[in-house]
C-alpha cells in the first residue's frame, strides 16, 4: 500500500487524487497517519463523499437500524471534484477543538439561537467565537449590542467572542455556518402547512450565501435552521453541485457536511406531551423522532418496542404544537431556537449523538446522528412497525424531492 500526504490523513494507492491535492508520497520518516483513506466506487449524488470505516453505501436507509462491522480504512469518492476540499481539511492538525460559528439571519429563531450560544461558556459549548450577520444593518447592530451585554458576575469560564462579519469573511473564518435567514414567513391566521411555502424565497436568499461559500472554498459544516429545513438542506447540496443546466458536476458542498437543525424542537414537543402523561423518563430513555421538521414527523415512545397509542400521541404533539402557538396569536420561535439550535449545536460539535436531518440515500432525513468528519445517522434496534413507518416516509420524501426538482435524474 502506497500512501500519499504528509499530514494527519493520508490516501492510499491513488496517485491521481494525490496529484490533484498536491500530495507527494508519504515519507517514511513521518509518523503513521491518524487516518488512512482509500478510494471507493459509488454514486456521489446519493452517498457521502468521505465516509468513516463503518459506512456501507449499499445499506441505504438500513443504516438507521444496522451498523455493520468496520472496514480497515475511511473511504472517499474520487470522482466528485469537491472531495478534494474535504480531504485537505481532514489532513489538517487537530488541536483541542474550539469552533468558530457563523450565524446569518437574526430574526426570531436566529436571535434566540444566538442568545443561547452567546450565553454558554466556551469550555462547555466548544464555541470560541460567534460571527453574526443580518441584511438589516440596524438589526445587526442591535444584536451585536444585545449579545455583547451578556456576561457573568465574576463567573468562571469565558463566553464566546461575538462580532459582526460579512458573508464573505464569515466563510473564510468559521468552521460551522448556520443559515437562519428567512423571508415570506406566513402571517398568523394562515392555515395548513406553513413551512413549504417558504422554500422559494429562502432558497433565493440561500443562493447568495452559497456563492460566497464557493468563492471561499468553504469546507466547513453548512447547517440549515430556516424553514423548510430538509428542503433547504437538499437545496444546498443540489444547487452547489449543479451547473446552470441543472446537471450534476459534484464540485460543491459534500453532502455529509450539510445538515438541517429542526428535529430537536419536534422531539421536545413530544417529550412535553409525555411529561403531561407521566411517561417522560421512559420516552427520553428509549424513544426518538424521525423525519422532517413538518407535519410528517414521527415520534416513538420506544424505538425497539413501540406502543402504538403512545407513539401516535407523541407524533401528534410534535406535529400540532406549531399550529397551537399560532392559534394563540404568536409565531412559534422560542422552542425551535432553543431546542433545535441552542441546545443541539454544542453536543453536535462535540461529536455526541444529536437529532438532525442528515444525508440518507440521496435525501436529508431527520434521525439520531453523530458528527465524525461528516454527519451520519446512528443505528439503533427497531421494531418492525417503526421500520415500516420510516421506509414509507423516506420513500414519500424522495418522491417529493423529485417533484420539487431537487434530485438529479
Amino acid at each position: 500500500m502506497k500512501l500519499y500526504g504528509q499530514g494527519r490523513a493520508a490516501i492510499a494507492d491513488d496517485a491521481a487524487t494525490a496529484q490533484r491535492l498536491g500530495w507527494g508520497a508519504r515519507r517514511r520518516s513521518r509518523p503513521h497517519p491518524d487516518l488512512i483513506l482509500a478510494p471507493r466506487e459509488g454514486d456521489p449524488r446519493r452517498e457521502p463523499w468521505i465516509a468513516p470505516p463503518w459506512y456501507r453505501p449499499g445499506l441505504g436507509l438500513d443504516l438507521l437500524r444496522r451498523r455493520p462491522a468496520s472496514r480497515p480504512h475511511w473511504t472517499y469518492l474520487a470522482e466528485a471534484p469537491g472531495v478534494v476540499r474535504g480531504l485537505g481539511d481532514l489532513a489538517k492538525p487537530v488541536e483541542t477543538r474550539s469552533w468558530s460559528v457563523g450565524l446569518a439571519g437574526l430574526g426570531r429563531v436566529g436571535g434566540v439561537a444566538a442568545t443561547i450560544l452567546a450565553a454558554a461558556p466556551s469550555r462547555l459549548s466548544g464555541i470560541r467565537e460567534l460571527l453574526i450577520h443580518d441584511v438589516d444593518a440596524a438589526n445587526q447592530q442591535r444584536w451585536l449590542l444585545e449579545l455583547g451585554s451578556i456576561a457573568r458576575w465574576r463567573g468562571r469560564g469565558e463566553l464566546p467572542l461575538v462580532r459582526v462579519a460579512r458573508p464573505g469573511e464569515m466563510f473564510t473564518r468559521c468552521d460551522a455556518f448556520l443559515f437562519a435567514a428567512t423571508d415570506g414567513v406566513p402571517p398568523l391566521g394562515t392555515r395548513g402547512e406553513v413551512r413549504l411555502v417558504q422554500l422559494a424565497p429562502n432558497r433565493t436568499i440561500l443562493s447568495g450565501f452559497l456563492a460566497e461559500a464557493r468563492r471561499a472554498a468553504f469546507a466547513g459544516l453548512f447547517l440549515i435552521v430556516s424553514d423548510p429545513v430538509e428542503w433547504l438542506a437538499q437545496s444546498v447540496f443540489f444547487d452547489s453541485n449543479s451547473d446552470r443546466q441543472g446537471r450534476f458536476v459534484g464540485d460543491g458542498m459534500a453532502p455529509e457536511r450539510i445538515a438541517g437543525l429542526g428535529l430537536g424542537v419536534m422531539w421536545a414537543r413530544s417529550l412535553a406531551a409525555a411529561r403531561r402523561q407521566g411517561w417522560s423518563d421512559a420516552v427520553a430513555r428509549a424513544g426518538a423522532a424521525y423525519g422532517p421538521h413538518s407535519a410528517e414527523v414521527v415520534a416513538f415512545d420506544d424505538v425497539a418496542s413501540p406502543d402504538r397509542k403512545r407513539s401516535e400521541r407523541l407524533s401528534r404533539a410534535a406535529r400540532e404544537c406549531n399550529f397551537k402557538v399560532r392559534d394563540l396569536g404568536h409565531l412559534p420561535y422560542v422552542g425551535p431556537g432553543v431546542s433545535s439550535v441552542g441546545l443541539m449545536l454544542p453536543p453536535l460539535l462535540a461529536g455526541r449523538e444529536v437529532l438532525a436531518s442528515v444525508f440518507v440515500d440521496g435525501i436529508y432525513f431527520g434521525a439520531p446522528a453523530r458528527l465524525t468528519w461528516g454527519l451520519h445517522p446512528t443505528a439503533r434496534r427497531m421494531g418492525g412497525e417503526v421500520w415500516t413507518a420510516l421506509g414509507g416516509l423516506h420513500a414519500r420524501l424522495q418522491t417529493q424531492a423529485r417533484a420539487l426538482g431537487l434530485l438529479w435524474p
